[in-house]
């Protein structure tokens, strides 16, 4: 940046040419990162990295290893049924919608929901089936992470059993093995 400034009296020529001041002698504001950016507080305390390092499993976060289980029990169910599964998409939510209208009505918050397929024309999905398991609900009913996995598993069964019109029996073999939860 080049800055040129004449007055009329008889001492007040100044050129600036580099960007850290002012062609007045005054310094340029300072340039600061925003606040999330920052790594450390204004009083040059707070964390300087990450506290585990990304390969480790606890740098995943609770939702990432939620969604972990869903991909697993998915990949499980479309080894079983390759054909029936092959265009279903799965999704993770938090918490169904109109949540707050079920719990005024006593009712139990749903851990899963699915939705067909639409056609467009004849053999041509225009949507495909989705699966959607929420997190918050099931993660509720469970006190270990192992019944949490378990029941990731039987909520993605009861689903996928809804979706094909079957049995939960006959979907998975191992279906209600863990029921004692």
């Amino acid at each position: 940046m080049m800055e040129f400034n004449a007055r009329h009296s008889e001492h007040s020529l100044t050129i600036s040419l580099d960007s850290t001041g002012s062609a007045h002698g005054q310094p340029a504001p300072a340039k600061t990162r925003p606040f999330l950016r920052r790594r450390r507080d204004r009083h040059g305390r707070g964390l300087r990295g990450p506290l585990v390092p990304a390969s480790l499993p606890a740098a995943r976060t609770r939702g990432e290893q939620f969604e972990d289980l869903v991909v697993d029990s998915a990949d499980r169910l479309r080894s079983l049924w390759p054909e029936a599964l092959a265009t279903v998409e799965y999704l993770v939510e938090e918490v169904p919608d109109q949540l707050e209208a079920l719990i005024a009505s006593g009712a139990q918050a749903p851990l899963g929901k699915y939705t067909r397929g639409t056609l467009s024309a004849p053999d041509i999905l225009a949507t495909p089936p989705v699966i959607a398991i929420y997190r918050h609900p099931v993660e509720v009913l469970c006190d270990t992470p192992g019944q949490v996995r378990e029941l990731v598993h039987e909520v993605m069964v009861e689903q996928v059993a809804g979706l094909l019109n079957m049995d939960p029996g006959s979907v998975d073999p191992l279906f209600g093995r863990f029921r004692g939860l």
